[in-house]
């Protein structure tokens, strides 16, 4: 086919866009042992029809960078990824001094981070709305701005929906220039890191609410999971890493730590965050006492069990896997280097198991509660999703997992014992339809192309959901004190008074969250259907419990209240046809409650926990800071005006 002028325009589109990046950071770059392996490439999948096509920016269908320079009133030139210049090249080679490189590192690793999600969830990722936006408004971009802050930090604001990124002068380094340029937007770590917070907040936007030392900490790890996994997405950095340490993944190196420039630059001589937690015994004259998990109240270093838990997961599975290739390697004699093709067989498996781990704590997050997230509770989400995917756990994924965080004293409430059947969240004894009044399978759309893949289409449905579901909850007659405790809600006259009340019928309110469908397909190819629903309830909360009593008699001021109590319930509801007995009769159902993960809004000692908890704290605020020091140099600006 060809037009008029001649010009054929039947050209196949390619599967991928390339985009070269840093494998770790500019200071990778630094060393000859790291040097190659640090030019990495990031391909990413060709725009489809029904997406926004990428432009300068770059800005396409998820995120927009706009590299404006407050501290030098500058804006920098936009890259333009489509110009034939730089499609010949895989986009500009890695630089520290050319903002059109940042721009292009940060867009990258962000679109990368964005599509490792919607794999393992099965669906096309959301940003959450705006804070104090009408429910329906539908935030298409996520802003992405390079060089927004001179200080040492980088973090992503719920309120600008926007990732800043920030650079400063190096105080002090080992390995790097002593007063040089560090740009957190050169960090693949921090990248993948900030835009976790986002997809996160866009999952479960309650999360960011400080209820407990947990709630504060599960952020800042999962970014930290994330981040670490995604190490192992680059095969050359992969093969030079374990040559390296011979296949032994349990010794500090580039894969184990995160953020090495920025560690580097603040005086750390090394990695900002370390996966390994090799601490002191406790044993030995001098000693400090090792770290406990219970005792650990900063957000980051409590959030570190949880990582350094994933992270021993991880090795032990990849030790399993390769057990076979290290007993081979064992003949080599000390101080050899591994053959190559032995390392490639290293990296293949180390890349299969991250890979297979990072999906298993992604889909969790359909499994856990939507308030007050606990690290017990995510490992029972992760045992329940990945059993729900693979039920038969042939190299026990979920055993070494369960046992990672067994051995940092993390440990669910509720269950007979670590071991991966007794870790699953219940199903509830009973489903009885006439109770429902919904019949869920309804809320799942004609799958046309439309629905399936534009983004705003499917939250517009989501919207039409969640009012469905709201309209079941409030006007329903047949809500006993039995859905109630599955829901983890009140709604029925005798709940307490201090759950929030409509001001036009004086019912309880209740809001639904999401209401989410996703599909999943396993290994030996299970199609799994599900409707991922998020209810939850507000509770006016007193340090006092003898003014909480008064209270939910409804005495007193009926807005006052000293801080916001949640409950709630994440449900799982299978969406594939299936038998169920009703009144001695069988018959066919599509949309069974697999999982109800709940929080009880009436639950008396969560609400004391979250009691002493805000009493014990002086700030509780979540910022997704890396650091917050302000430093007053210019670094490259110069350079570039006009």
């Amino acid at each position: 086919m060809s037009s008029e002028l001649g010009v054929r325009t039947d050209y196949p589109i390619p599967a991928a866009r390339r985009f070269r990046v840093y494998a770790f950071d500019p200071l990778a770059s630094t060393s000859l042992d790291t040097a190659l392996v640090n030019d990495a490439v990031i391909s990413l999948p060709w725009e489809e029809p029904w997406e926004e096509p990428l432009g300068k920016g770059p800005s396409g269908e998820y995120l927009e960078v706009v590299d404006y320079d407050p501290a030098s009133g500058l804006f920098y030139e936009p890259l333009d990824p489509t110009a034939a210049v730089l499609l010949a090249q895989d986009g500009l080679p890695p630089s520290e001094s050319r903002p059109q490189f940042h721009q292009q590192m940060v867009y990258a690793v962000a679109m990368k981070t964005i599509r490792h999600f919607e794999r393992a969830l099965g669906r096309k990722v959301l940003w959450s709305r705006k804070r104090g936006e009408p429910r329906d408004g539908f935030v298409r971009k996520l802003r992405v701005h390079p060089h927004a802050l001179r200080e040492r930090n980088a973090y992503y604001s719920p309120d600008k929906k926007a990732l800043l990124f920030g650079y400063f002068k190096a105080s002090q380094t080992s390995a790097g220039l002593p007063d040089g340029w560090v740009f957190t937007c050169l960090s693949h770590d921090i990248i993948a890191h900030e835009t976790t917070h986002a997809i996160l907040d866009g999952v479960h936007r309650r999360f960011i609410e400080p209820t407990s030392l947990d709630t504060l900490a599960f952020h800042e790890a999962f970014a930290d999971i994330v981040a670490l996994l995604q190490h192992f997405t680059m095969a050359e950095a992969v093969e030079q890493q374990l040559a390296q340490v011979r296949g032994r993944l349990r010794t500090r190196n580039l894969l184990t730590g995160l953020a090495h420039q920025f560690g580097d630059a603040t005086g750390r001589m090394g990695a900002l965050r370390e996966a390994i937690d090799i601490e002191p015994t406790g044993d030995g004259p001098g000693d400090k006492p090792p770290k406990r998990y219970a005792d650990s109240e900063e957000p980051h270093e409590r959030g570190s069990f949880l990582v350094a838990a994933i992270f021993d997961a991880f090795v032990t599975i990849f030790e399993r896997r390769t057990a076979d290739l290290m007993r081979l390697a064992q003949t080599t004699a000390l101080g050899e280097e591994l053959h190559p093709d032995m390392v490639k067989r290293l990296a293949a498996e180390a890349m299969k198991a991250a890979d297979h781990l990072l999906r298993i704590c992604v889909r969790a997050l359909d499994y856990v509660p939507p308030i007050d997230i606990r690290f017990g509770e995510f490992l029972r989400a992760m045992i329940t999703a990945d059993a729900d995917l693979i039920p038969d756990d042939k190299l026990h994924y979920r055993l070494a997992i369960a046992e990672a965080f067994r051995r940092r004293g993390i440990f669910p409430k509720g269950c007979l014992s670590m071991a991966p059947d007794s870790l699953l969240w219940e199903t509830p004894d009973a489903w009885d339809p006439s109770l429902a009044g919904i019949y869920f399978g309804d809320l799942v759309p004609d799958l046309d192309l439309q629905t399936l893949y534009s983004r705003e289409a499917i939250w517009d449905q989501a919207q039409k959901n969640q009012l469905a579901v709201w309209r079941w909850l409030t006007h329903t007659d047949e809500m006993t004190p039995e859905w109630e405790r599955m829901l983890g809600i009140r709604l029925r006259p005798d709940a307490p008074m201090t759950i929030e009340r409509s001001s036009q019928t004086g019912a309880p309110k209740v809001e639904v969250h999401s209401v989410r469908i996703a599909r999943r397909a396993g290994p030996d190819g299970q199609d799994i259907r599900q409707l991922v629903v998020e209810i939850t309830q507000t509770r006016r909360g007193f340090f006092d419990p003898e003014a909480q009593a008064r209270a939910d008699r409804g005495e007193g001021d009926p807005k006052a209240r000293d801080f916001i109590f949640r409950g709630g319930a994440t449900l799982l509801v299978d969406l594939r046809a299936s038998l169920i007995r009703y009144d001695a009769v069988m018959k066919l159902s599509e949309g069974k409650i697999r999982y109800a993960v709940r929080k009880r809004i009436d639950d008396d000692r969560r609400l004391q926990a979250q009691r002493d908890y805000l009493r014990g704290g002086a700030d509780r605020d979540l910022g997704f800071v890396y650091f917050g020091e302000r430093d007053g140099q210019e670094p490259f600006a110069m350079l570039h005006r006009g």
